[in-house]
């Protein structure tokens, strides 16, 4: 076996490179939300903002605090909770609430299509610019990553958060020592496959921290300089320490070492 691959490598060696993904989560003021809305698939999830998901009406936007856009809803002590909003209806919460106490709900709904499917998703960044910028976020983590993660997944964990986690995986292609890589969940790891010019950019998903169960979101791109690169997805799949996921092309596995 070739020792192509040392763990200890800069980013210089063009092997291993971070990438920010820019919408990576950041600290603040914003109390941390728990809800729980099992009428729309939702078991409980928490975040600075809690995002409802309803085949019929769209989406329900919720925060303990103000946010562009919002509208003030009432006060949630940890119980059941009602949002009645203009033109959406009642939205029937099981329990609201935060750990800080009794909390002013804001939320603002928005009829967009949710692919026919409900359940929630939760994220922990808070700088937006504009209702716009917001939305445009919120469409991003429900279009492009929960909608898309395997079904048989989204079902099993029908709550996903985006936070502030840390991943690290171990990469083992075919031939080489292994490589382990980390970044937050949402950002992506790029690396370069030996022996060719291709880039392999894989962005982490946290499922399950429990059992440290995370769906990567995969892409190939054909060259190392990135902003002129043609990209190509290669969609998701889902690893944990037990059970790595497999690729066929490039030959590798990969590992959750941890998601914490």
């Amino acid at each position: 076996m070739r020792g192509f691959v040392q763990r200890s490598l800069v980013v210089s060696t063009a092997i291993c490179l971070s990438v920010s993904a820019g919408w990576a989560a950041t600290a603040g003021g914003r109390p941390m939300l728990s809800v729980s809305a099992p009428a729309f698939g939702c078991p409980a999830t928490e975040g600075a903002f809690v995002v409802l998901l309803d085949p019929g009406r769209g989406m329900l936007l919720l925060s303990g605090a103000k946010f562009v856009g919002g509208h003030r809803v009432g006060r949630a002590s940890g119980g059941a909770f009602r949002v009645a909003l203009p033109r959406s209806g009642a939205w029937e919460l099981a329990r609201a609430g935060s750990a800080v106490g009794p909390v002013a709900m804001w939320g603002a709904a928005y009829r967009v299509s949710t692919g026919g499917v409900g359940g929630c998703v939760a994220f922990d960044h808070e700088q937006f610019s504009s209702e716009g910028d917001l939305v445009t976020y919120v469409q991003w983590l429900v279009n492009d990553v929960y909608l898309k993660l395997p079904q048989a997944e989204r079902e099993r964990f029908p709550a996903l958060r985006l936070s502030n986690r840390t991943v690290r995986l171990r990469l083992q292609l075919a031939g080489y020592e292994p490589t382990l890589v980390q970044e937050t969940e949402g950002a992506t790891i790029a690396f370069r496959v030996p022996g060719t010019p291709r880039v392999l950019l894989l962005r982490p998903f946290v499922l399950d921290e429990a059992t440290e169960r995370v769906a990567i979101d995969l892409s190939i791109a054909d060259q190392p300089d990135l902003q002129s690169a043609q990209k190509r997805s290669l969609g998701f799949v889902v690893a944990s320490a037990a059970q790595p996921a497999t690729l066929a092309d490039p030959a590798m596995t990969i590992q959750v070492e941890s998601a914490k």
